[in-house]
């Protein structure tokens, strides 16, 4: 079907509505001083830091640029191990791999699909640097279960906070928990763009310095400006460079934030409050409309307050509920199935895979529903009322 009554976004109509102010906020940087795009990119870091409560913000290209550049940062490379879980985007252990590291497959909670911290300590062993929790469908995974355990055995957290952005745990931003962070604005997430773009914040000072220059060229301006001291002679053995010379103390990747995404997102930035509220409604509304039904819904540690990025409800006729839904005019979609330690190039194997039967489980169950902030009341009723109705026929 080409055209669904509910789709999995209608963030074109809330771009409609806000369509001269959009504009304004691009025409500086299509019509003004080339400096405009760096400008308003350093603004949105400082803006949305202040949104997380976070010391300090990166933004770069995309959401899989920003985890293999956090995992960079913390000096993770070959030989070193991540745990993190397989029922996530490719981008999770791709980003561990490119990095020359090696994954390791952690399996979940059944409750909200997030990693399960009671495995997490029977995985570690002397060349694991890093855990990965991801905040799956914006489900904040249970970080600060893990920052005892990390913070034992010398280890990072670098959380993949992609489709989680506008949620909480135990009253902070997600991500408050973790030493580095990474939120999308890819067009489907809760903050989205037009296209690629993600976030990197952090508190710590060093793991700061480190993305600011790999995400740069290298440029041993960028180090001063972050704090690094470019002049040391023990290591930049060029010493002091003649005026108009360029020095690099690092292979950066050169993968800045566009200018004009960074516009659009800061543009939007002051609204997440408020969309975050409208898709915590609606995930309210479908936790008690779908309560009699044999779906069975996520549920949440007290403390937690997800995001929904999507409402991932898990069914036995996963399939055919899939096909009817989008029949009936509903853009259900099912994420991350099958797990990513099925797919065709980790056939040789990923450590810990062949412990995951929740991660197994939930791949064959997921049917992730739209959340749009943009749905009326009487749309979601309509997902209710269908998905009841098509439940008591299956």
């Amino acid at each position: 079907m080409g055209v669904f009554r509910i789709p999995r976004s209608r963030v074109n109509e809330t771009h409609r509505q806000m369509r001269d102010e959009i504009i304004g906020a691009l025409e500086p940087l299509l019509f003004g001083d080339y400096r405009a795009s760096y400008e308003i990119r350093a603004k949105l870091e400082s803006a949305f830091a202040a949104e997380v409560n976070a010391r300090h913000a990166v933004a770069v290209h995309s959401g899989t640029i920003g985890l293999f550049l956090a995992l960079r940062a913390c000096d993770i490379g070959p030989g070193d191990e991540v745990i993190s879980v397989a029922n996530s985007d490719i981008s999770t252990t791709g980003a561990i791999s490119q990095c020359g590291a090696t994954p390791v497959l952690c399996d979940v909670l059944e409750s909200d699909y997030t990693i399960d911290p009671a495995f997490v300590k029977s995985l570690i062993t002397p060349r694991t640097r890093a855990i990965l929790p991801v905040d799956l469908h914006g489900h904040p995974a249970n970080v600060k279960a893990l920052r005892p355990l990390a913070d034992r055995h010398g280890l990072k957290i670098v959380e993949d906070a992609a489709l989680a952005t506008g949620a909480q745990d135990h009253g902070f931003s997600v991500g408050a928990f973790a030493d580095v962070t990474m939120f999308s604005f890819a067009p489907f997430k809760p903050l989205g763009s037009a296209g690629n773009g993600a976030m990197v914040v952090t508190d710590d000072d060093v793991i700061y310095d480190k993305l600011r220059l790999l995400a740069s060229y290298g440029h041993a301006d960028v180090a001063a400006s972050a704090g690094q001291s470019p002049g040391d002679p023990a290591r930049h053995p060029t010493g002091d460079m003649p005026d108009g010379y360029q020095d690099y103390i690092a292979e950066g990747y050169n993968v800045p934030l566009d200018g004009l995404q960074a516009a659009l997102v800061l543009h939007k930035l002051p609204h997440l409050s408020a969309w975050t509220a409208k898709r915590q409604a609606i995930g309210q509304a479908l936790e008690a409309g779908l309560a009699d039904t044999p779906a069975r819904r996520p549920r949440f540690r007290p403390e937690s307050a997800p995001t929904f990025r999507s409402y991932a409800i898990t069914v036995d006729c996963q399939q055919a509920l899939h096909k009817a839904l989008r029949d009936a005019g509903i853009e259900a979609v099912i994420h991350y199935a099958p797990p990513i330690h099925r797919y065709s190039v980790y056939a040789s194997g990923l450590r810990g895979a062949d412990k995951l039967p929740m991660t197994d489980m939930l791949a064959r169950r997921y049917v992730n529903l739209p959340v749009t902030p943009e749905l009326t009341t009487d749309e979601v009723n309509f997902m209710i009322d269908t998905i009841t109705s098509l439940l008591t026929d299956m």
